[in-house]
């Protein structure tokens, strides 16, 4: 039985100290090359998925992009603009970049799933420092991160808004978890810096950047620092409320949004939503799994309650998972409540998988360092879940893939190609558009002919 570090071990590097005999380095190796493997087999799958499927051309909102990309709109005010209820200035910047340099609108779906892979990796190699060993449940990670059932997320380029935001929440999580008595403030200058990137990607990174600075807030009252350090956190974690007042300056909801369908709409929207973190395959066993998922974040917040009462020399772990926990929950109901109005179930949209997916980390590493049964038994549970719906989800993801994506695509460039005016074009694919939209993508495609993007040369000039 380990000595966990909610159990005030004194650990200052928040690895557990083991009381019984370590296993041995075959055990250690197995899990190691076993996990390895689901992690090298779901790259593979994924890259493939990516290569064969991401989109050559704007998808939806990317339409709207095309004249920043090729330089005909200037870039500053476009970092800046709303995206339905977000800012995205970092999304927006790498992007632009990604396109400014590849030329070529796939480079974003590429680098967001190298992005996902690297953090599930990442993850992993966490669990195994916290815990002091490999385990096969830690393949709970790339089973759940790494599916081709997050397909909007792999073959949209702009989809890197919702990568970033997983793969800087996790670091977030991860100086959280790895945080000891004595590197508080080297933690807190981490976490900061965390923080305020994750305020540059949309609503979901202002609640895990605020989280953040209330965690460096809470170190800096704490801990053993001399009286600048206290102050330099301080002054730092004040700028997260600060960047959240100006993100709301000018604010306005979405035009073409519905109200809010109220409190306990939003919360069972939510609760669709927060399920997606185990795939499409979730939505076969709705409601049971959002019964699960909220009675789950109930006892994870019970358990941390109970470590941070009876474990105050340990305060910053639990109480930084506390406040992980509670900016997870906010995303989900956030979606809800901007999501509720409308009049299908839009919680079960397969982008959102990658949003809420660090509140099932949370779960998983407070399990890891309360100790005991659960330490064992609470991941192996979670990897076992990913295990058997791992299948639905790629199958699900391909499948979406070949009947929708490359069909649509496939007949789009057969168009362009073919030399038909693009407003023609637009309406052959798009026949609910409205006129202002069909005119949009119109003009989007003749400046991409203009600068030959991709087989744009071939498209037809517009119908007189």
């Amino acid at each position: 039985m380990t000595d966990s570090p909610l159990r005030g071990s004194g650990n200052s590097v928040g690895i557990p100290y083991l009381t019984t005999p370590t296993p041995t380095s075959t055990s250690d190796a197995r899990a190691r090359v076993i996990v390895f493997a689901v992690w090298l087999v779901m790259f593979v799958v994924g890259l493939v998925y990516v290569v064969r499927y991401a989109w050559v051309n704007p998808y939806v909102d990317e339409w709207d992009f095309v004249p920043v990309l090729f330089g005909e709109q200037r870039v500053g005010p476009w970092l800046w603009e709303l995206h339905n209820e977000h800012r995205f200035p970092l999304p927006r910047l790498l992007y632009l970049g990604l396109f400014r340099v590849t030329g070529d609108l796939r480079a974003g779906c590429l680098v967001s799933f190298l992005g996902m892979s690297l953090l599930a990796a990442g993850l992993v190699a966490l669990a195994r420092r916290v815990r002091g060993r490999s385990a096969l449940a830690d393949a709970f990670f790339p089973l759940t991160l790494m599916h081709t059932g997050q397909g909007e997320n792999l073959y949209m380029g702009y989809q890197m808004c919702f990568m970033l935001v997983a793969v800087l929440s996790g670091g977030l999580l991860a100086v959280i978890v790895r945080t000891g008595e004595h590197d508080r403030f080297r933690r807190g200058l981490q976490a900061i810096a965390l923080s305020w990137l994750l305020l540059t990607c949309g609503a979901a990174g202002l609640a895990y950047g605020l989280a953040g600075a209330a965690w460096v807030l809470l170190l800096a009252g704490l801990g053993n620092m001399r009286p600048w350090q206290r102050a330099c956190l301080a002054l730092l974690a004040a700028v997260a409320p600060v960047y959240v007042w100006i993100y709301f300056q000018g604010f306005a909801r979405p035009a073409h949004h519905p109200p809010s369908a109220g409190v306990w709409e939003s919360i069972r929207i939510g609760l669709e939503a927060q399920s997606m973190a185990f795939g499409p395959a979730a939505t076969g066993v709705w409601p049971d799994v959002g019964v699960v998922v909220f009675v789950g974040g109930i006892v994870v917040v019970m358990q941390l309650l109970v470590a941070l009462w009876r474990h105050r020399n340990d305060t910053p772990r639990p109480a930084g998972l506390l406040l992980f926990v509670g900016a997870a929950a906010a995303v989900a109901f956030g979606i809800g409540w901007g999501r509720s109005g409308f009049q299908f179930d839009m919680g079960f949209a397969w982008r959102y998988g990658w949003l809420v997916a660090p509140a099932l980390w949370a779960a998983y590493f407070t399990w890891v360092l309360i100790g005991g049964r659960v330490a064992t038994s609470g991941p192996v549970a979670m990897m076992l879940v990913a295990l058997a719906v791992a299948p639905v989800n790629s199958v699900s993801g391909f499948l979406d893939a070949e009947r929708k994506v490359k069909p649509f695509e496939d007949a789009w460039e057969a168009d362009v190609r073919a030399g038909l005016p693009p407003d023609e074009i637009v309406r052959r694919h798009f026949p609910d558009h409205g006129a202002g939209t069909v005119r949009r993508i119109a003009e989007a495609m003749q400046l991409m002919r203009k600068h030959r993007y991709a087989y744009y040369e071939s498209l037809g000039e517009e119908a007189r």
